[in-house]
């Protein structure tokens, strides 16, 4: 665990919202037990309420309580995570309907990038989005993050790894919500 992981789990203990590379672009979150924190993520974004946020998990244990998994949708999570995939499912108690705008269902990934993934198992699962404005591309930088959103609490620094964002898929409905 390097000293800048340290330093914005301790951020993110106290509240805050920071920014973190991902292997598709940079992020912005906050702990899931952090309910200010996960609204100033709406403020700060210029997002809507109605608009849910996902949650990075770090394995599939915590997707299972987060998410309400059947056989055919567990199996396509253990074939995809980790990697750029949202997957929509049911969400459990444990989950804000803050954090879903209002949903019954969670977008939860499992990112592939040893950066949050260490940051996710020192701090637990991160209620997170792209870090940017609404409507615009999101920063693969941390200098663009800095410029973007200059509010942010902390910025952990790194690389993305492809610079597009994850698919989401309704497992549901098994659509694909984007590209």
């Amino acid at each position: 665990m390097t000293d800048k992981i340290k330093q914005a789990c301790v951020f993110l203990n106290k509240g805050g919202v920071i920014a973190f590379p991902t292997e598709t672009v940079f992020g912005i979150g906050a702990c899931l037990n952090q309910p200010k924190a996960i609204k100033r993520i709406f403020k700060i974004k210029n997002r809507p309420k109605n608009k849910p946020l996902q949650i990075l998990i770090g394995s599939i244990e915590q997707a299972r309580e987060l998410g309400i998994f059947d056989d055919k949708s567990l199996a396509f999570a253990k074939k995809k995570w980790p990697g750029p995939y949202t997957l929509i499912v049911p969400k459990t108690q444990k989950v804000s309907r803050i954090i879903t705008g209002g949903l019954t269902s969670v977008g939860l990934r499992w990112p592939a990038h040893r950066t949050v993934l260490q940051l996710i198992k020192l701090c637990g699962p991160l209620v997170a989005t792209s870090a940017n404005q609404t409507g615009a591309p999101p920063a693969l930088t941390a200098n663009e993050v800095k410029q973007l959103l200059p509010m942010l609490d902390y910025i952990l620094p790194g690389r993305v790894k492809h610079g597009k964002a994850s698919k989401v898929i309704d497992l549901a409905s098994g659509k694909t919500l984007r590209p």
